[in-house]
């Protein structure tokens, strides 16, 4: 390619970036749709994480009931080995 096909190259190119960024909306500000969307993310993330808690309560709590039906099941076992050498 001569050196005249890659200036009209380069200049395309660099006018399609500057156009990119003029009509891509780049600023430092969000947009309020975007503060929209942020908030319902965080709202969502809170909400999240608040289920997340409550669902590692409600594990425990069964866990807890868990370890007290294998204790009654151990007591209950050894009761029946009793029973049975009797």
């Amino acid at each position: 390619m001569n050196s005249t096909g890659k200036a009209i190259r380069t200049a395309f190119v660099c006018a399609f970036a500057a156009g990119i960024l003029v009509l891509g909306g780049c600023t430092k500000y969000a947009s309020p749709d975007d503060l929209k969307k942020l908030d319902a993310a965080d709202k969502a993330a809170v909400s999240a994480e608040r289920d997340v808690e409550k669902a590692k309560v409600e594990r425990r709590g069964l866990e807890k009931q868990l370890g007290d039906k294998k204790s009654e099941l151990a007591a209950a076992k050894t009761e029946l080995e009793q029973v049975k050498t009797r």
